[in-house]
């Protein structure tokens, strides 16, 4: 991670799953841009410089989590989804739409499993220390 105390951007870069990982193993980037103190707007761009996703993160302790509204999109700019994150898991109505705009159908995830998501997040993360 890297930060420019000027304008309060950060960027990270993050591997095919979109996990932290170093410049030299990095899919895409993600850039930070400060709001106010731990919460950020960020947009994911992938190697050639075109945008994969953008929405609002949290910092909690040392980790950048997904919170808020989000939108993926295509290679073509098209929106791929769109939905909202509590805290690094989705919740709620996903809306999906293939390459050309149609929609899909939408995924639902229940608010009721996010904690038990972050629990095994955090399990999976005390196993890798």
């Amino acid at each position: 991670m890297c930060a420019d105390a000027q304008t309060s951007t950060e960027m990270v870069y993050l591997d095919g799953l979109m996990k932290a990982t170093s410049q030299e193993k990095s899919a895409f980037k993600l850039q930070l841009n400060k709001v106010s103190t731990d919460i950020y707007d960020g947009t994911i761009y992938d190697f050639t410089g075109e945008v994969k996703a953008v929405g609002r993160y949290i910092r909690v302790n040392k980790k950048v989590l997904e919170d808020g509204h989000f939108v993926y999109y295509y290679a073509n700019g098209q929106i791929e989804s769109e939905g909202e994150f509590d805290r690094g898991v989705k919740v709620g109505n996903w809306k999906r739409y293939d390459p050309s705009g149609k929609r899909k159908a939408d995924r639902y995830y229940p608010v009721e499993s996010a904690d038990k998501i972050r629990e095994a997040m955090e399990l999976e993360k005390s196993n890798d220390e």
